[in-house]
Protein backbone atom coordinates (compact mmCIF):
# COMPACT_ATOMS: atom_id res chain seq x y z
CA UNK A 1 0.00 0.00 0.00
CA UNK A 2 1.37 3.42 -0.72
CA UNK A 3 1.95 5.80 1.95
CA UNK A 4 0.09 8.32 0.43
CA UNK A 5 -3.39 6.11 1.02
CA UNK A 6 -2.15 4.27 4.34
CA UNK A 7 -2.30 7.85 5.28
CA UNK A 8 -5.58 8.59 3.76
CA UNK A 9 -7.15 5.76 5.34
CA UNK A 10 -5.37 6.69 8.53
CA UNK A 11 -7.12 10.23 8.12
CA UNK A 12 -10.31 8.78 7.24
CA UNK A 13 -10.38 6.44 10.54
CA UNK A 14 -9.82 9.67 12.86
CA UNK A 15 -12.36 11.52 11.20
CA UNK A 16 -15.13 8.91 12.80
CA UNK A 17 -13.82 9.32 16.76
CA UNK A 18 -15.63 11.64 18.45
CA UNK A 19 -14.09 14.75 19.52
CA UNK A 20 -14.68 15.57 23.30
CA UNK A 21 -13.43 18.81 24.80
CA UNK A 22 -13.96 17.51 27.81
CA UNK A 23 -11.24 15.12 29.67
CA UNK A 24 -12.48 11.88 31.03
CA UNK A 25 -11.14 12.55 34.38
CA UNK A 26 -13.19 15.40 34.26
CA UNK A 27 -16.53 13.48 33.36
CA UNK A 28 -15.94 11.48 36.61
CA UNK A 29 -15.46 14.57 38.93
CA UNK A 30 -19.24 15.70 37.59
CA UNK A 31 -20.83 12.35 37.64
CA UNK A 32 -19.69 12.16 41.65
CA UNK A 33 -20.64 15.67 42.20
CA UNK A 34 -24.00 15.65 40.60
CA UNK A 35 -25.06 11.86 42.69
CA UNK A 36 -23.63 13.51 46.01
CA UNK A 37 -25.96 16.83 45.44
CA UNK A 38 -28.74 14.28 44.91
CA UNK A 39 -27.91 12.32 48.40
CA UNK A 40 -27.54 15.53 50.19
CA UNK A 41 -31.32 16.48 48.68
CA UNK A 42 -32.83 13.31 49.57
CA UNK A 43 -31.21 13.27 53.32
CA UNK A 44 -32.82 16.97 53.67
CA UNK A 45 -35.83 15.86 52.29
CA UNK A 46 -36.51 13.07 54.67
CA UNK A 47 -34.89 15.47 57.97
CA UNK A 48 -37.51 18.34 56.74
CA UNK A 49 -40.45 15.63 56.59
CA UNK A 50 -39.62 14.36 59.73
CA UNK A 51 -39.28 17.74 61.08
CA UNK A 52 -42.82 18.87 60.03
CA UNK A 53 -43.97 15.52 61.18
CA UNK A 54 -42.98 16.97 64.51
CA UNK A 55 -39.84 14.63 64.97
CA UNK A 56 -36.67 15.92 67.02
CA UNK A 57 -33.79 15.29 65.29
CA UNK A 58 -30.77 16.56 66.98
Amino acid sequence: MSESRRNRRKNDRKKHQPKSDIPKKDKIIALVVIVLIFVVAAIAAVYYSLYKSGLKLF
